[in-house]
């Protein structure tokens, strides 16, 4: 007799979507295909490439502290996917620089931060360009429709592993259990201005945490990073309470004041050969307890969550959830 093969589909080709399909492809009787909305896995392990310019413009660095992702650091160091960003870092606040003096290591993917992503989808069948727009059920199960008007199915489960207020438009008519725990996250904005300088600037540090500002929250100087290449690229993030009021804003008009703002941190004027604003529309979830659960499935109706949201919002804590997601599907069994 030939052994039945349940089929899950998972929407979202960030860090926690093909951390969940890897996982899930260990086992010989799982077939996962993965959908993604945009033309690139990594989600917010983003990085924008324009001739010899890069930008990191999502996640800046990512740190390990949970053993459970020993064996997968080991493995990407070895195979040159991550080094060590060893950044001169500062901070700044009530109008008092310091430097940051922590002993903790930061990591980056080489060359660019969406390289980790890009890692992990291989082997991966990712459906790139294809936006799930609605889940249907019936006797044969899960039917995922697109907005490219698209229909995929049947699969025996399908796990979301986009920001929780889009995970929650997809639930909604289907009340899973952990519905209401998706319905309470909130996720701020983060306008990011990528930027690349005439010259580098006379500062004592490469990337500084802004913390008296109105406007920006965070810049960093991306060369400074293993493998970016010389261009002066800056990236600049702006509070999230700022950020909130732009988000319905044309975007060539965020530039203008990040750039005043970056300036004022610099204490030089900003002089621009390229400027452009990026949106991240859910960037930064609410923090949660200790105890909160990595991921969310029902076995009874075969859809689950995962995503930085439910681990703090760390790279870490996504990676996890995806992998605690998984975990929990196939310790279900299958609804067929």
């Amino acid at each position: 007799m030939t052994a039945s093969v349940r089929s899950v589909a998972i929407v979202g080709a960030g860090l926690s979507g093909l951390m969940a399909a890897r996982t899930l492809q260990q086992q010989d009787d799982v077939r996962v295909t993965v959908f993604e909305k945009s033309r690139a896995p990594g989600g917010r392990a983003a990085t924008r490439r324009d001739g010899a310019r890069a930008f990191d413009h999502g996640a800046q660095y990512f740190t390990h502290r949970d053993a459970r992702l020993a064996p997968e650091m080991t493995a990407w160091r070895e195979a040159g996917v991550i080094v060590p960003w060893s950044a001169r870092l500062a901070a700044r606040d009530n109008g008092s620089w310091r430097v940051s003096r922590d002993a903790e290591t930061r990591w980056v993917a080489v060359p660019g931060m969406r390289s980790l992503g890009e890692h992990l989808a291989q082997g991966v069948d990712v459906r790139y360009a294809d936006t799930v727009s609605a889940l249907r059920t019936d006797a044969e199960g899960w039917w995922l429709h697109t907005s490219e008007a698209h229909v995929y199915g049947p699969w025996d489960d399908v796990l979301l592993t986009m920001p929780a207020p889009q995970a929650y438009a997809l639930l909604a008519a289907h009340d899973p259990s952990f519905l209401e725990r998706v319905a309470s996250i909130s996720m701020q904005p983060c306008i990011a201005v990528l930027v690349e300088l005439a010259s580098s600037p006379a500062v004592p540090w490469d990337a500084a945490f802004v913390n008296d500002d109105a406007v920006l929250a965070w810049v960093a100087r991306n060369a400074s990073k293993p493998s970016r290449g010389a261009a002066e690229c800056w990236v600049l993030h702006a509070r999230a309470d700022w950020s909130a009021g732009q988000l319905n804003a044309e975007p060539s008009t965020l530039v203008a004041p990040m750039l005043e703002a970056f300036g004022e941190v610099l204490g030089a004027r900003v002089d621009a050969v390229h400027a452009v604003a990026h949106r991240w529309r859910y960037a930064i979830p609410a923090p949660v307890a200790a105890d909160t659960p990595l991921a969310h499935y029902d076995a009874a109706c075969g859809l689950g969550v995962a995503g930085d949201w439910c681990a703090g919002g760390r790279v870490e804590g996504a990676l996890l959830s995806g992998r605690a997601v998984a975990e929990q599907l196939l310790c279900s069994p299958t609804r067929r």
